[in-house]
Order: structure tokens, then sequence, then C-alpha cells
């Protein structure tokens, strides 16, 4: 990145990080070993040395200006600035394939490809979270037959290959996989390598919320210039406070 920074114009930048999107600060940290939480997810562990190694190297892309310190609320079209050339990459996942096909102008169609995220010590620490929904029939369904039925459904393989061309949304079925529509696809390639090296998120009802409190940490450092250990020493107080019920129940 500082080679690609070295020879951008005034700016442009390696790489888009938008200070208000969690997933960045959170997959550098999975990348560094960090367990997010600790004792069971009662406590928060991000003053310890693995998280904050990778949130250090996070703020710090924005320190070396190698990531412009703003919002994706202040982009307007984030595939014209790409086009543009205001940053050569960004993390994001597979259903922007079909976004970037769609937006980006003829000229720039065969400039862009998608890779597997690297890692700090080598392609095996490269990881990523594991995202996706879920098909749930509800006990309460009046028709829960019909119900089922719908789910088998988009359940087979040929309609899970359908749903990702129109959509980009990668299928959960490995037998989808071996179609030889996406084994040859060149941009969908990069995320079947990743999903061989994905890590969840603790399991825990508030992790929603707490990883909102990450990104927020990142933005009072990046804009404000809050020292890193007092601004991961606040949000593991935050973090316990949220779940100091969690606490008291696993107590019980």
């Amino acid at each position: 990145m500082a080679k690609i920074k070295a020879s951008a114009a005034t700016g442009q930048y390696p790489i888009f990080l938008p200070t208000n999107e969690w997933p960045q600060p959170v997959i550098f940290a999975l990348q560094a070993g960090s367990p997010l939480l600790k004792d069971g997810g009662r406590y928060g562990a991000f003053s310890d040395s693995s998280f904050r190694r990778a949130f250090e190297f996070y703020v710090g892309l924005f320190r070396d200006s190698l990531a412009p310190a703003i919002s994706s609320n202040q982009i307007s079209n984030v595939y014209q600035e790409f086009a543009n050339g205001t940053f050569a990459m960004m993390i994001t996942g597979p259903w922007n394939i079909g976004e970037f096909k769609r937006r980006l102008p003829p000229e720039v169609q065969d400039k862009w490809a998608t890779a597997p995220l690297p890692g700090p010590d080598g392609p095996a620490s490269g990881v990523s979270t594991a995202g996706g929904a879920s098909l749930v029939l509800f006990r309460g369904s009046r028709h829960p037959t019909e119900a089922w039925k719908l789910i088998e459904f988009l359940s087979r393989p040929e309609q899970q290959r359908r749903f990702w061309q129109l959509t980009g949304d990668l299928p959960a079925r490995q037998e989808t996989w071996r179609d030889s529509s996406l084994v040859g696809d060149r941009y969908a390639r990069a995320f079947w390598e990743q999903l061989q090296r994905v890590r969840p998120l603790p399991s825990v009802p508030e992790i929603e919320l707490i990883v909102t409190k990450v990104f927020e940490t990142g933005e009072k450092v990046v804009q404000g210039g809050k020292p890193v250990p007092r601004a991961l020493a606040d949000l593991d107080d935050e973090v316990n406070r949220i779940l100091e019920k969690r606490r008291w129940m696993l107590s019980r």
C-alpha cells in the first residue's frame, strides 16, 4: 500500500475503510488472534495485546494517509470513486460482484479483480468473518407444510446457483460450488478461497452492539486523536457494562 500511495495523486488512497463500519477492524482483530471477548463471553478483551496490535494497525492506515478518514456516508457513489481512482481497493463481500459489473463504466470492467484477504502472519492468518442469513420456519406458522416446501426448494443447488447469479450472494451448499459457472468465475473464486479461512464472532446476543462499539472507538481515535490505550480501556468498560446482564444470568 505504501508503494501505491507513493505513486498516487493528491486525494487518492490505496484503500477505502469506512470509519462507520465494524467488519474491517474486527477482521483485523480476528487475524491477530483476538477472541474479542474472554471468560466465556463475560468480559471484553480489547485491551489485550492481540486486539491492540490489530487496532493500532487499523488506525495507522488512516494516520499514514493510506485510507481516507471518512465514513461511507461521505461518499455518494463508491463505485464511481473506485472507477475514478480515489481508492485502489476495499474490503467487501460477494454481493458487490454484481454491483461492480453493473455500476462500473465499460472502460474499467477489465481493470478490477477480487482476492482473499492477506494476513499478518502469512496466508493462513488471512481469516475473515463468516456471515450469511438463514431460512426459518416459525413454530406458529399457519402453513408449515407449504413453508417447509419453500425452504426445501430454495435450498436446492440449482436454486442457490440461480440466486447467486441474481444477487451475488454465495451458495451455502457445497454441491453448488462444483457447478462450472461458479468454479470458473474469476470473481467468485476468491470468495471460495476465503470461505476456507473464516472465524465466527463470539456467540453472545449482545455481539451486534459490541462490534458497533468497536468502530465507534476507532472513529474516536482516528477523528479525535484519542490515545489508543485509553480508547481500548474505555471500550472494555463499555462492553463490560453491556455484558453485565449476561454475567448475572450465567452466575445463576
